[in-house]
């Protein structure tokens, strides 16, 4: 079902944004409210709130949404980065 859900995200009109969506625990039903869940947020975000990363929890459901916008380059708190451990001898 995991599959399903990040298709669905996939496929939701998001001008601005790129979604990201981490799964931590699964619920039993499809999330059909997700949709709203991610617009609803999109408006948030659009009002001038400076969050990125939601949580949404319905269902037995917990899906960790960040959203990236595509304009400009991502937010250093919100990068991901390589790390290198370079060992002395």
């Amino acid at each position: 079902m995991n599959e399903l859900i990040w298709n669905k995200i996939a496929e939701l009109h998001t001008p601005g944004f790129f979604i990201t969506a981490d799964i931590g625990y699964e619920g039993e039903t499809f999330p059909v409210d997700l949709e709203g869940f991610i617009y609803d947020k999109l408006a948030l975000i659009k009002q001038g709130i400076t969050a990125r990363k939601f949580t949404y929890h319905t269902g037995g459901w917990r899906i960790y949404l960040t959203f990236f916008p595509t304009d400009r380059v991502v937010d250093e708190r919100y990068a991901l980065k390589n790390k290198m451990l370079k060992l002395r001898k």
